[in-house]
C-alpha cells in the first residue's frame, strides 16, 4: 500500500471547524469567505498528500486558490467551482488573502441520502470519478442559481427547531445536485430529459457504479460484480453495455487506469507500491495492463508527467 496519502475522514474536518461553520450534525457544513480566507479551511488540515472522505464544493466569487489534486496544480478563480470527491488526492492548497467563496461540504452518507433513488447518482459518480476536471467554469447565471442554493442549504441550516429540519436540508442538497448535473449536461451539449425516468438497467447499473468505486482496486472480474448483483456475467454485460455503450470490464479498466495515473503522479511511489495498491499480481503484469490501455509503460507515463511540471 502506498502510505504517504493521508485518509481524512468527515468527523476530523467536523471537529476542526463546526464552530464556525453552519452545520447538520455530522453530515453537513456550510462556511462563508470570511472563514475560508482568514482560517484556510483546507491548509489548516491538509498538509500532506490527503483524501478527503466526503464531497467538497468551492464556489468562488472573487479572487482565486492554487491546489494540487491527483498531484497536478489547479488555480481557482473568481466565477468557477472545485469539486473534490473521496477519490482525489489533493495537497499543496494555498487560498489568497482576497478569496471570497462559498464552501459545501457533505459526508458520504447523507450525500447517498440525498440522491438515493435517482437516476442522477450515475451520472454524478461517473462525472466525479474521470469525467470531469476538478475545477469547472461556471457561467454567471451557473454560479448565481448553485450559490444560491447554498445559501437556502444555511437558511434551513439555521433552524434546527423545523419540524423536517434534515429532510429540508436533504431536499435543498438533492437540488443542488440537480442543478450541478443540468449545467454539467448543457455544457456537454446532452439532452437530459429523460433523467428523472429510471429503468431496471438504469437502476442496475447504478448498482453496479457503486460497487466498482467501491472494490475496482481489489477485484478485476466481472464475475464478482455479476455475483453480487445477483446476476450472470453475460446479463451484466448486455445490461451494461446497453445502458453505458460500454462493456463492464472496460469500466473496470477505466477505473483501474485513472486510479494508476493519479498513483503514479506521486513522486515517493514506485511502480511496485502502485502495482501492489492496485492489486496486480505483480509488477510486470501492472506494466502490460497500462500499457496496453495507455500506450505507454508506467515509467514513460510518469515521466512525462513530469516533464509537464
Amino acid at each position: 500500500m502506498i502510505m504517504d496519502v493521508r485518509q481524512i475522514n468527515f468527523e476530523e474536518l467536523f471537529k476542526l471547524h463546526f464552530k464556525h461553520a453552519t452545520t447538520l450534525d455530522n453530515e453537513v457544513m456550510v462556511f462563508d469567505q470570511t472563514y475560508l480566507s482568514s482560517k484556510h479551511l483546507l491548509s489548516s488540515a491538509i498538509n500532506s498528500p490527503s483524501r478527503i472522505d466526503a464531497a467538497i464544493f468551492i464556489l468562488c466569487k472573487y479572487g482565486g486558490m492554487t491546489f494540487s489534486v491527483d498531484y497536478k496544480t489547479y488555480n481557482l478563480s473568481k466565477g468557477s467551482m472545485l469539486i473534490l470527491t473521496k477519490y482525489h488526492v489533493v495537497d499543496n492548497v494555498f487560498i489568497n488573502n482576497n478569496c471570497e467563496s462559498v464552501v459545501l461540504i457533505i459526508s458520504r452518507n447523507f450525500m447517498r441520502s440525498a440522491v438515493r433513488g435517482m437516476s442522477v447518482i450515475s451520472k454524478m459518480m461517473k462525472t466525479v470519478k474521470g469525467h470531469l476536471e476538478p475545477v469547472l467554469k461556471l457561467e454567471d447565471n451557473e454560479m448565481r442559481d448553485l450559490t444560491e442554493t447554498i445559501d437556502r442549504i444555511q437558511k434551513y441550516l439555521k433552524n434546527p427547531g423545523h419540524a423536517y429540519h434534515s429532510n429540508i436540508v436533504q431536499n435543498e442538497i438533492s437540488v443542488f445536485f440537480m442543478e450541478f448535473l443540468h449545467f454539467f449536461v448543457q455544457k456537454m451539449g446532452k439532452n437530459d430529459t429523460n433523467a428523472g425516468k429510471k429503468s431496471r438497467g438504469e437502476e442496475i447499473t447504478r448498482k453496479f457504479i457503486e460497487l466498482l468505486i467501491e472494490h475496482f482496486k481489489e477485484q478485476h472480474e466481472v464475475s464478482y460484480y455479476a455475483k453480487e448483483l445477483c446476476m450472470t456475467p453475460v446479463n451484466l454485460l448486455r445490461t451494461i453495455t446497453a445502458t453505458l455503450g460500454k462493456t463492464p470490464i472496460q469500466c473496470i479498466g477505466e477505473a483501474l487506469v485513472s486510479e494508476a495515473k493519479t498513483l503514479l503522479r506521486n513522486p515517493n511511489a514506485s511502480t511496485k507500491q502502485v502495482a501492489d495498491d492496485l492489486n496486480f499480481g505483480d509488477q510486470s503484469s501492472f506494466g502490460k495492463f497500462f500499457k496496453k490501455h495507455t500506450g505507454m509503460t508506467p515509467v514513460e507515463y510518469r515521466n512525462r508527467v513530469q516533464g509537464e511540471k
